[in-house]
């Protein structure tokens, strides 16, 4: 409270209008370790540090093609005076400079070295101490669907600190060869992380993990007139990306905040025409589904068609998120807005240019081929035994499955001699089989799981926030703040345990929440590598094995009608910083990046 008046969701303060900027881009290749290192960054102008990878916010953009294995050296160049022990800082921020990575949204397995395996995957209780390099071995199945995605450490009790503070990056799979119709595989793509970073609240983490790293940031952006609720696009703060109108153009976003939400709304002289492709790095069904805002909260991702035209040319328009809905107004310890707040930012202006065309391609409605993993589960045979209450509770930092489960805190993992390895599970579920969680909370709180995303299968309305949630879509994290709590406020979800066994993490994607204790994990039993044996009978269509291109689509039986006529396709681009491949390594050799 005491920073709640200074703070007032005030923007102002940053210069604008600079060309974007693109990430570094990484592929996976076959023997080719690609080096990043969590240090200590400049937080844009301010004048004071947090912590970033290869030098910056955002870290490099890494891509991969299902069935690969994208390999990273990971160094921790943190600092060990701010490594300050949880029974010394007498709460739940602390250990801020042990760190790890986590791939947020890959369908891969959550073991690491304490497991057997000879480098760590997606094991987010390793430790990764100051000065210390472990390697880390991440490989994706090969029917695994392509989508955006991204990377942050995941140190239990640091996550907020490092993640929030612009530890991250974006993480794309590519899709297959002939995997979409022309008109969406040949669209220019715009790779976007935005991040958000409330400095009343970071500075208040800081000072509860006595790191002296952040802990002067509101200070700081105080005394220089800067904006402490700070909004970056790629690193940067209000920049500016020209496109062509009269062409669609896909913009991959992905959120990264410690809270707040945004509803994001093209405004301003531009008109544009917004449709979502995916969710979470999945496919909707529907595709392209007509929307008028994209909804994002933390961990949240979003690949959506834009395409805009002038009155007269050139114009602009501005990618902001709207304040008119504010829900729970001045959660967040620091005094700022919270998950369920409607934050109000101009994020990314837009500038249009008068293109070649004189019409918009029609996008066709279409269904794209689906992994067997990801095939539509609201007619699977669920077992009783395999359905579940999953409730998120705020008030107590816990995430229970019916009623068990203790928060995460550091007195409790460690009372009695235990540790974070001894951790008891929620409760376990079989490898290649369907499971079902009846979910409260996601109107507060976005539920995050690891592992293997899920489809919601019934929620109190069919569909909330203009279509962008409806039933039958899929994710890894979710939150609908329309939702009002309660019985009222259930979201039925389900998952396939799909090949992987070992730890399903589940946690509130609130990081504060999360480092407080509002975490636990699934234990998926059984042999490694079993799949669903009847994903085959509820789609004949889906793949197990690598897609197989066969120039053809399908077209849903309902779909919404597409605005534009017929026209030139549009050309080919992606939008981002130089590729590294495998050929240009060793000429890199001992250059710092």
């Amino acid at each position: 409270d005491r920073m709640r008046g200074a703070l007032a969701l005030t923007f102002a303060g940053l210069a604008g209008g600079a060309a974007i900027t693109y990430p570094t881009v990484l592929e996976a290749a076959e023997g080719v370790v690609h080096p990043l290192a969590i240090e200590h960054v400049p937080f844009g102008n301010y004048g004071f540090n947090t912590r970033g990878f290869n030098g910056g916010i955002p870290g490099p953009t890494f891509r991969m093609k299902p069935g690969e294995t994208l390999r990273i050296d990971f160094t921790n160049n943190l600092s060990a005076a701010n490594n300050v022990a949880c029974p010394d800082t007498a709460g739940e921020f602390c250990e801020s400079a042990t760190s790890n990575l986590h791939t947020h949204g890959l369908h891969i397995s959550s073991k690491g070295k304490e497991d057997g395996l000879a480098h760590y995957s997606d094991d987010v209780f390793a430790d990764v101490l100051p000065g210390e390099t472990e390697t880390y071995s991440f490989t994706i199945p090969e029917n695994h669907m392509g989508g955006t995605h991204w990377y942050h450490p995941h140190h239990h009790h640091a996550t907020a600190i490092q993640a929030g503070g612009g530890a991250a990056g974006v993480l794309i799979v590519d899709d297959p060869e002939g995997y979409l119709p022309p008109e969406y595989a040949n669209m220019s793509e715009h790779i976007l992380f935005i991040s958000g970073h409330n400095l009343a609240n970071l500075a208040d983490i800081a000072a509860r993990a006595q790191s002296t790293i952040l802990e002067g940031a509101l200070n700081a952006a105080n005394t220089a007139n800067l904006a402490a609720n700070v909004f970056f696009v790629n690193g940067q703060a209000l920049p500016t990306l020209t496109l062509e109108s009269h062409t669609w153009h896909r913009l991959r976003m992905a959120y990264a905040a410690v809270e707040q939400g945004l509803a994001l709304q093209v405004t301003g002289d531009a008109t544009c025409t917004l449709k979502l492709l995916a969710k979470d790095g999945i496919y909707v069904t529907d595709l392209p589904r007509d929307i008028a805002t994209v909804m994002l909260f933390p961990g949240a991702r979003a690949d959506v068609a834009v395409s805009c035209t002038c009155t007269a040319y050139p114009c602009t328009g501005m990618l902001a998120s709207n304040a008119g809905r504010r829900l729970q107004p001045g959660r967040g310890r620091g005094g700022g807005p919270g998950a369920n707040d409607m934050v109000a930012a101009d994020l990314l202006e837009l500038s249009i240019t008068q293109g070649p065309s004189t019409s918009v391609v029609a996008l066709p409605a279409t269904s794209v081929q689906r992994p067997c993993y990801l095939v539509d589960l609201r007619s699977a045979a669920v077992p009783d035994a395999q359905s579940k209450r999953l409730a998120l509770n705020g008030g107590g930092r816990t995430v229970t499955v019916d009623g068990q489960g203790a928060s995460m805190t550091y007195a409790n993992t460690h009372a009695n001699g235990g540790t974070m390895a001894t951790w008891p599970a929620l409760t376990t579920f079989p490898v290649g089989s369907v499971h079902e969680l009846q979910v409260t909370g996601v109107g507060a709180h976005p539920l995050h799981l690891h592992v293997v995303p899920f489809q919601i299968t019934a929620m109190p309305a069919a569909e909330y926030s203009g279509g962008f949630f409806k039933v039958g879509d899929w994710h890894d994290t979710l939150m609908i703040m329309e939702m009002a709590g309660g019985p009222g406020g259930q979201v039925t979800i389900r998952q396939q345990t799909d090949k992987f066994t070992g730890k399903m993490v589940v946690h509130c994607h609130i990081l504060e929440h999360e480092d407080e204790g509002m975490m636990g994990f699934i234990d998926i039993s059984g042999t490694e590598g079993t799949i669903y044996a009847d994903a085959a009978t509820l789609d004949s269509t889906c793949y197990a094995a690598a897609f197989n291109n066969t120039g053809t689509w399908a077209t849903p039986a309902t779909v919404d009608a597409n605005a534009g006529d017929a026209g030139d396709a549009a050309n080919s681009a992606v939008s981002h910083g130089p590729t590294v491949t495998a050929a240009m390594l060793g000429a890199m050799a001992g250059l710092s990046y």
